[in-house]
């Protein structure tokens, strides 16, 4: 029995088969059987026939497509198998290579009916998606219904025969045993081990993979026969994910013009591969715990340097300009405290970041700057501090928690707090000397990561820390007097700057709509703060907390918004995935990559100072260099993974490929123009 209907209706058979027609293709449920008996198991088909030149793809798509989703709906205590695909094609596109099939295929199931199965009739419902390409694309759904009666015997179908045609069209099951073994990100060594006079009679060999991972799609496949049996060699992706399983079919041509193909479920060797994208390996074992401590106290100490934290260095210097001609144990007592106040907040950062990379997070150094919320409410923060600075808000009771209550006022809990913000304000900028630190820190311990981050911000602290300690340092400075009062208005434009950067920052996480929201609420904020300034009675306080609240309820509604990052239309830089970079690789051109966020100050400078210079363009023009980006302003677990696997835990990173090469040279974290030039133009090598 067959059932045509058309899209968008809602087939419905008793027995043998249902069909629909779908935009670009038609699909078909079929089964082996008219009926089927308590206890038996009844073989299943989904038929997908596109168009003419158009294909579908198989378990494991490629570089691209997408694989075939079958959700069904059965009575209690009847089971579908696992798909069984048939034995798919390549079939490449431009630099890509896919694999799936050119005209119909037919995946295979098995429907199990228990014996204890009391009902008159097993009613069959199935979702399936699936997707269709040519050139472009088009995704194609429907619903599939069908009820087989239970009967005393299984009676067999119409559909038997077709069902039949398509099992021969599945892998064989091998007969060899098999290994897959990963060789780091560059390779990946499957060894089929048949006999030494069996794997002379094979002329070509080719291995689909049934998990991502395993192999680079694009790049040709070597084999070779040995004492030990076949012994295929496949290129890896860098930083490709560890694969799930080593299953796959293995595709065999022979000496006598026959063809073999064979289901593997190869085992997986262990693999130098990190276990998770947020496991770099590189460094943990490269480095002992006393480099580390020295590599983060001398990455806190050229922090200190990095535009991010220079409008709240600032403040400090003011303070303990303020402060000049006082004793020096009040010297010593602000020291310390803006130490405690950067220490307790590396520590805090850290513990959250190793939490949540315990539970598997893909993330890194910078990670809160990833979360648009982290973003507004310390655009707000500086917006609150600027305001205080300039003398138009002045809060001096009751909301001590923000404005010149904390960081712009004098004395320990001041310095405490402006260590605190120096710290917040630093996590956008990495340092030399840190990157190694903060990657070793991901790899060990708690409680030597945390030491790691401690170091670090010791390295931070350090130089005001030397400083209170010296009165004849202290002496030094400016007395106070008049000229400190204009100088605190004019540090309020460092704080209205960094808003301004973190609105940008926030507009290119949330778009603009959600960043108009954000400026609505800083509005609001500040209206808040003018109505707290007239009066001390309750109603009008009352009403200033109120509005208050108002702006950070824009602020949460806000920050949900999320866009992608988009490379600008023009430009010829290529948008970061692996298959993009593998695809790039396997033209055998240099490429260089770099990854960078938009909440990244010193990638930002880099880009300035270095990469974006007319000079350094010509260069890659003239070179014919393809330039990859990886935007890490918004989470993304691939870019993480590639971090990881060269030793780093956030951006900036640069990766040079020069031609046929796929072992990058990595670059340094400060880019100099001289220094990119070189090794773009060859003149250094590593």
């Amino acid at each position: 029995m067959a059932l045509a209907v058309l899209a968008g209706g809602a087939p419905s058979a008793l027995g043998a088969e249902v069909s629909l027609a779908e935009s670009h293709s038609s699909a078909t449920l079929l089964t082996a059987a008219d009926s089927v008996a308590p206890g038996d198991a009844v073989r299943l088909g989904f038929r997908i026939a596109p168009r003419d030149h158009w294909h579908s793809y198989w378990l494991n798509p490629g570089d691209s497509g997408q694989t075939t989703i079958l959700d069904w709906g059965l009575p209690e205590g009847v089971t579908v198998s696992a798909p069984d695909y048939p034995v798919p094609g390549k079939l490449p596109v431009g630099p890509l290579m896919n694999y799936g099939y050119d005209g119909e295929a037919t995946i295979l199931m098995t429907l199990a009916v228990p014996k204890e199965f009391a009902g008159s009739e097993v009613k069959i419902g199935l979702d399936a998606e699936w997707l269709v390409c040519e050139i472009e694309c088009v995704p194609q759904m429907g619903r599939f219904d069908i009820t087989l009666p239970v009967g005393a015997s299984t009676v067999q179908g119409v559909d038997a025969a077709t069902i039949r045609t398509a099992e021969s069209k599945l892998p064989e099951p091998a007969w060899w045993d098999s290994r897959v073994a990963l060789e780091g990100d560059t390779a990946t060594i499957l060894t089929v081990m048949m006999s030494e006079e069996e794997a002379a009679e094979v002329t070509d060999a080719y291995f689909y993979p049934a998990s991502e991972g395993v192999v680079d799609y694009a790049a040709p496949q070597t084999f070779k026969a040995g004492a030990e049996g076949l012994t295929l060699t496949l290129q890896r992706s860098a930083g490709a994910p560890r694969p799930e399983t080593g299953r796959g079919i293995l595709t065999l041509s022979l000496v006598d013009g026959t063809s073999l193909a064979m289901m593997l479920d190869a085992d997986l060797a262990a693999a130098p591969a990190p276990e998770t994208a947020s496991a770099p390996a590189v460094i943990a074992d490269a480095m002992p715990l006393w480099q580390a401590a020295l590599f983060a106290l001398l990455g806190g100490l050229v922090l200190n340097l990095m535009p991010c934290v220079f409008p709240i260095l600032s403040l400090k210097a003011f303070s303990l300009a303020k402060c000049a001609g006082k004793a020096d144990a009040h010297h010593r007592i602000e020291g310390l405290a803006y130490t405690a106040g950067i220490l307790t907040t590396f520590l805090g950062i850290a513990g959250v970041l190793l939490a949540l990379r315990a539970g598997g997070a893909a993330i890194g150094w910078g990670f809160q700057l990833q979360e648009p919320i982290f973003v507004a409410l310390m655009a707000m923060l500086m917006l609150v501090l600027g305001l205080s600075l300039a003398g138009l808000v002045n809060i001096s009771t009751g909301l001590e928690g923000a404005g010149q209550g904390l960081a712009a006022s004098g004395g320990a809990k001041g310095a405490y707090f402006t260590g605190v913000l120096a710290t917040l304000v630093a996590t956008p900028c990495t340092a030399p000397f840190m990157g190694p630190a903060v990657g070793f820190a991901l790899t060990q311990s708690a409680a030597i990561g945390l030491i790691t981050f401690l170091m670090l911000g010791l390295g931070m602290a350090l130089p005001f820390l030397v400083l209170c300690f010296s009165p004849a340092a202290m002496k030094r400075l400016p007395k106070p007097g008049p000229w400190m009062n204009v100088f605190k208005e004019a540090l309020a434009f460092p704080m209205f700057a960094t808003a301004l950067w973190l609105v940008y920052v926030f507009s290119q996480q949330t778009g603009i709509p959600a960043t108009f929201g954000l400026l609505l609420a800083m509005l609001v904020l500040a209206f808040a703060l003018w109505i707290w300034r007239t009066g001390s009675r309750g109603f009008v306080r009352g009403l200033a907390l109120a509005t208050g609240a108002v702006s950070l309820a824009l602020v949460v509604w806000t920050s949900g918004a999320r866009v992608e990052p988009k490379v600008a239309e023009g430009d010829s830089t290529v948008a970061y995935s692996a298959a993009a970079l593998d695809g790039l690789l396997a033209d055998g051109g240099p490429v260089f990559v770099y990854f960078t966020a938009d909440w990244c100050i010193t990638c930002k400078v880099n880009e300035r100072v270095a990469l974006d210079r007319d000079d350094t363009q010509a260069l890659i023009a003239e070179r014919g260099i393809k330039v990859v980006k990886g935007d890490w302003t918004n989470r993304n677990a691939e870019i993480a993974a590639v971090l990881a696997a060269h030793g780093r835990a956030g951006v900036p990173l640069y990766l040079f490929y020069p031609a046929g090469v796929r072992n990058p040279i990595v670059l340094p974290e400060i880019l100099t123009p001289g220094g990119l030039q070189d090794v773009l133009a060859g003149r250094q090598t590593s």
